[in-house]
């Protein structure tokens, strides 16, 4: 009787290699901790692999495209409790951009029956900017909409300071290369700042932890 074959084959060498390659990515984000304020957008991301496991990116999300909403749990208090978050916690994020170093802890491949997928698990970390708006208290102002919201509205403070803030990136994805040119990518990233608001000589300051999750497609070139 022949014993069946029972060894185990393994592709010896990557189907697709990134170094010296450029990536790029355009991808769909939201904050998966909404306490008060929610994020949804779009962004774009161009990464420089200068090594297998090694890259620079530049990350930055679509002018216009990334819109803020408040949680269920603002409106409750607004309405049931007649009370409200801290001014500077209703402040929202319209723009985000970073520059960033990846570093891949773990690549490798995976046989998925006739299909050949690379992988690489990573992490990053980074500065960047931020732009934000503030909410209009407690009545409508100057540059705020009339339409009823909890900030009744948005507008850029008065001192520039407030509107620009510098911030602190760190997170980690994972990502599948089906091909040369084309993959998807899903990735946390932690997007830090200090804010403060000043309204009605009443100042609230926070340091604000927007998390967020993306998904996009990719291509190397």
């Amino acid at each position: 009787t022949v014993a069946e074959d029972e060894s185990i084959y393994v592709v010896q060498e990557r189907g697709f290699s990134k170094s010296e390659k450029i990536e790029v990515d355009v991808f769909l984000t939201t904050k998966v901790n909404p306490k008060f304020v929610g994020y949804m957008g779009m962004g774009l991301s161009a990464a420089l692999h200068l090594r297998e496991n090694f890259a620079i990116e530049l990350n930055t999300t679509i002018p216009y495209t990334l819109q803020a909403f408040y949680s269920d749990l603002v409106y409750e208090v607004f309405t049931y409790e007649d009370l409200a978050p801290q001014k500077v916690d209703l402040k929202v994020m319209n723009y985000a951009g970073s520059a960033n170093l990846q570093f891949s802890a773990l690549y490798g491949k995976l046989s998925f029956y006739s299909f050949l997928l690379d992988y690489d698990l990573y992490v990053l970390a980074g500065v960047g900017i931020a732009q934000t708006l503030q909410s209009c208290f407690p009545t409508n102002q100057d540059g705020c909409s009339e339409e009823f919201d909890v900030g009744r509205g948005l507008r850029e403070q008065e001192e520039f300071t407030d509107v620009w803030k510098v911030t602190g990136n760190i997170g980690g994805g994972l990502r599948f290369f089906f091909s040369d040119f084309m993959g998807v990518r899903f990735e946390i990233r932690d997007i830090v700042y200090s804010d403060r608001d000043i309204q009605d000589n009443e100042t609230s300051t926070d340091i604000r932890n927007n998390l967020m999750f993306s998904s996009g497609v990719s291509f190397l070139f």
